[in-house]
């Protein structure tokens, strides 16, 4: 479970810093930018929470909350 979050949180934040870096050169508009990060941000940071409450075990995940 670890591993799959983690690559989770991988795509997540190479997503994001791509369409910081590409709308920083001016390749992409706002608009574009603000949805990539709208409907990327939000997976990546449970992806972290969950990568980092899991073990590297077979134990279960611990309840993080709403």
């Amino acid at each position: 479970m670890k591993r799959s979050a983690g690559k989770l949180l991988a795509v997540g934040g190479i997503s994001c810093g791509t369409a910081f870096a590409l709308h920083w050169a001016g390749w992409i508009p706002l608009w574009v930018f603000a949805a990539v990060v709208v409907l990327a941000f939000p997976p990546t940071v449970l992806a972290l929470f969950l990568w980092w409450m899991a073990g590297e075990g077979k134990e279960d995940i611990p309840f993080i909350g709403y």
